[in-house]
């Protein structure tokens, strides 16, 4: 869930939990609901679903991968819940792969602990806790629900409470989808970095529906896009993405254009496979300056 990730983008996934709300258009046909709720049936999706919190075993594996980049002296990129948003404001029952709801033992003042239910605040902040323990990964979290990140955000405890802590390790993302969507959230990028909250900023464009202006400050540092997969999926216009493209280029952006997904450039539909990733005859695996190693 995963120890390699078949994503270009990424060295490995890691799902803390399972499940998710539908919130703009890119949703509309989620690889995710598709499959881990309707086919494989291990998580409800929607308001009224579950969220499922994903096994100890499997929370062990960025232990390891960050062992192992320490020892190569090579960091690798965590993508964070592809099957989930990290910043989704959740307020139903967190239980585990069986559907047992999950409890957390609290103080109860000198008397001893009480068994509270779990919520997703507690999983996410394990969360936190886990990238704090695995500073040669660089995590990558991407939302859409960047407005909900500030107010989920670990205070440093070094200060009065409300002030974010900042995290070398953590790239934060959002997705954008068209214009419309662009505009809604590009904004609580730029006060992420404001606030130090992160040093590292990105977009996902993809699927792409629609044409996309960054703006020319945007101030990202990475942008990838590409087109969308499946059976319902839509078609893609090829200026949508050379406009991203050259926009990447004029701002010293590295742009990373992942596919085209079912349809090729002619917008045909010739499979995913048969479209590829080349884009006016050019792959782009562009990639921000990772942190060096210590």
């Amino acid at each position: 869930m995963a120890e390699n990730s078949g994503i270009e983008w990424t060295d490995n996934t890691f799902n803390p939990w399972m499940g998710c709300t539908k919130v703009s258009p890119a949703c509309k046909n989620c690889y995710a609901e598709r499959d881990f709720d309707h086919r494989y049936q291990k998580v409800k999706w929607g308001p009224s679903g579950t969220r499922v919190v994903t096994t100890d075993a499997n929370w062990r594996k960025p232990i390891k991968w960050n062992r192992e980049a320490e020892e190569t002296g090579t960091r690798k990129r965590v993508f964070c819940a592809s099957l989930a948003d990290v910043f989704e404001d959740w307020q139903g029952p967190m239980v585990d792969n069986k559907g047992i709801q999950l409890f957390e033992d609290e103080p109860n003042g000198v008397a001893g602990h009480v068994c509270t239910p779990t919520s997703m605040w507690h999983v996410r902040l394990r969360l936190f806790n886990l990238i704090l323990e695995t500073p040669f990964l660089d995590w990558l979290l991407l939302t859409k629900r960047p407005e909900n990140s500030l107010d989920m955000w670990p205070a440093d405890p070094r200060w009065d409470e409300g002030v974010p802590r900042s995290f070398d390790n953590v790239w934060l993302g959002t997705s954008i989808e068209n214009q419309e969507w662009t505009d809604k959230r590009l904004r609580f990028l730029r006060e992420a970095k404001e606030l130090q909250m992160v040093n590292t900023t990105f977009v996902s464009a993809e699927p792409l529906v629609g044409p996309i202006d960054l703006g020319d400050n945007h101030e990202l540092d990475w942008v990838i896009t590409g087109g969308e997969s499946g059976p319902d999926a839509r078609p893609c216009d090829l200026d949508w993405f050379r406009s991203l493209r050259d926009q990447c280029e004029a701002t010293n952006t590295p742009f990373h254009f992942k596919q085209w997904g079912e349809f090729d450039a002619e917008r045909n539909r010739v499979g995913k496979k048969n479209a590829g990733r080349l884009l006016d005859g050019r792959t782009h695996d562009g990639l921000p300056r990772q942190t060096t190693l210590t």
